[in-house]
């Protein structure tokens, strides 16, 4: 009798798949966790598509360009981590977003130039890192609907304007913005974030002298 179908959780990290993926996954109908960092692959695994418990999945430091298909049919999932790829704005289908249980989403270190598209569904985010790529604006409906953010990273991106929806964060307590070009007066809602415990704006060259204060 095999034991696959009783896994919970796996570790690839640095196997090479580049040319193959172990079929054997489709057996681990149970896993919970699944690790597949530094593996070489270039396109999302279909075997991946049959993991329907799947909570945790890591895929960071691959070569991907794309995750169309499998990913959208894993209805457990809630966190996702994609850093260090190659991923473009094509390359992201929105319907990654209607994933309700997503709580937990990691696209730094991509090549994205806008903030993708649909992600304001998934507003069961309270994760979310978007650092290091050359985004340069952040959509209105996006922090709308995403009020429930704890953990915010927008920094080394091209952001000159942040959206005054950015008050809404009511809930933000870590909002990294470093190394962003941006504008002064776009820091108005700053204050109105009652939440806020961390703070991050290292090389936007603000100061306590030009920050804006809480108004009386």
């Amino acid at each position: 009798m095999s034991v696959l179908p009783f896994v919970r959780g796996v570790d690839f990290t640095k196997n090479d798949f580049s040319a193959t993926f172990p079929n054997s996954m489709r057996q681990m109908s149970r896993v919970q966790w699944l690790t597949l960092d530094r593996t070489q692959l270039a396109e999302i695994p279909e075997e991946l598509g049959h993991l329907q418990k799947l909570e945790h999945l890591s895929l960071n430091h691959n070569r991907l360009e794309k995750i169309f298909g499998e990913l959208t049919e894993l209805t457990c999932l809630r966190s996702l981590d994609l850093r260090h790829n190659q991923l473009k704005n094509s390359g992201i289908p929105p319907e990654l977003f209607h994933l309700e249980e997503l709580t937990t989403l990691d696209l730094s270190h991509n090549k994205l130039k806008e903030v993708p598209e649909g992600l304001e569904r998934a507003k069961n985010l309270i994760v979310l890192n978007l650092s290091n790529n050359q985004i340069e604006s952040i959509p209105t409906p996006l922090f709308i609907h995403l009020t429930d953010l704890l953990f915010l990273d927008l920094s080394h991106n091209r952001l000159e304007t942040l959206p005054p929806q950015t008050r809404r964060l009511i809930n933000l307590k870590t909002l990294d913005l470093s190394h962003n070009p941006l504008e002064l007066f776009q820091l108005r809602q700053l204050p109105s974030l009652q939440s806020l415990e961390v703070l991050k704006m290292s090389g936007t060259q603000r100061t306590l002298l030009n920050f804006p204060h809480q108004p009386r």
